[in-house]
């Protein structure tokens, strides 16, 4: 099912830790699909193509995989399968949250989907905290 890992998550722990992730995602095109649009804390903006059943989880491990200058106009598809985090470590180490714009809420259960979470054709923030 689209938005699954096979035996790998994306966590913070208190001390800013993380277990690895999985950075292969796949969009169901015969599924509804949605653009998020992530603004990471750097100033970098991205959209991320995804069915309506990826979780907020998966927003957060797209974040962690990005590489930029994969494409010329930062679109990036959420189904490409992306290298590992080298020109944004800070991704990995440093703790964040991501929230909504307006309303201003932020994202807390990975567990929830795209559609639940309201984020369909929506801006996601990165914060440092």
């Amino acid at each position: 099912m689209p938005g699954e890992f096979p035996a790998a998550s994306s966590s913070t722990s208190g001390t800013g830790e993380r277990e690895s992730i999985t950075t292969r995602f796949e969009v169901d095109q015969t599924l509804p699909t949605t653009s998020v649009q992530i603004r990471l804390a750097d100033g970098t903006r991205m959209v991320a193509r995804m069915n309506l059943t990826h979780t907020v989880g998966d927003i957060r491990n797209f974040i962690n995989a990005f590489v930029p200058c994969l494409h010329p106009r930062n679109v990036y598809s959420i189904y490409s399968t992306m290298a590992p985090n080298r020109s944004r470590p800070e991704n990995l180490t440093r703790p964040y949250a991501i929230a909504t714009t307006f309303p201003n809420r932020v994202l807390e259960n990975n567990a929830e989907t795209i559609e639940a979470a309201k984020l369909a054709n929506s801006v996601v923030v990165q914060r440092w905290v």
